[in-house]
């Protein structure tokens, strides 16, 4: 992280940090009123910093609005987007397992009732994580 983004980051959970001791906290116990001011200081370090990256990769000479609401975007759904994308890449493991034992059965003129039954499970079942996959992208 540059100098300047940790200032920024730090200027940013001062002013979340005061405008949340000004707040009410009732429904919170004070642990986890602690564990929320936490929470969000760890946030506000990271929309700032991922707004930083958003506005370079745009090369922008300044971070706008719309780099921020990018970034916020990506940080919500990051969580989520890094599941579909595991399962979309186990899929495609499970899917190139059926077509290279399809192939082989092809290739030495063998096929085998457990072979074949196998590779098509294995094949849907790929085909069906990379679509979600991609459903969810």
């Amino acid at each position: 992280m540059s100098n300047d983004s940790a200032n920024t980051a730090k200027a940013a959970v001062a002013q979340a940090e005061a405008h949340l001791c000004g707040g009410d906290s009732s429904p919170f116990s004070p642990p986890a009123f602690t564990a929320l001011k936490g929470k969000i200081s760890e946030y506000v370090v990271e929309l700032v910093n991922e707004s930083i990256k958003v506005s370079k990769r745009h090369a922008a000479d300044t971070v706008s609005a719309a780099h921020v609401e990018r970034a916020a975007e990506y940080l919500i759904s990051s969580t989520s987007r890094r599941f579909y994308r595991h399962l979309g890449t186990i899929g495609g493991i499970l899917m190139g397992a059926a077509l290279s034992n399809i192939l082989a059965m092809t290739l030495t003129g063998q096929y085998t009732g457990e072979g074949t039954i196998v590779s098509v499970v294995l094949g849907i079942a790929g085909a069906f994580m990379i679509a979600l996959h991609i459903a969810k992208d």
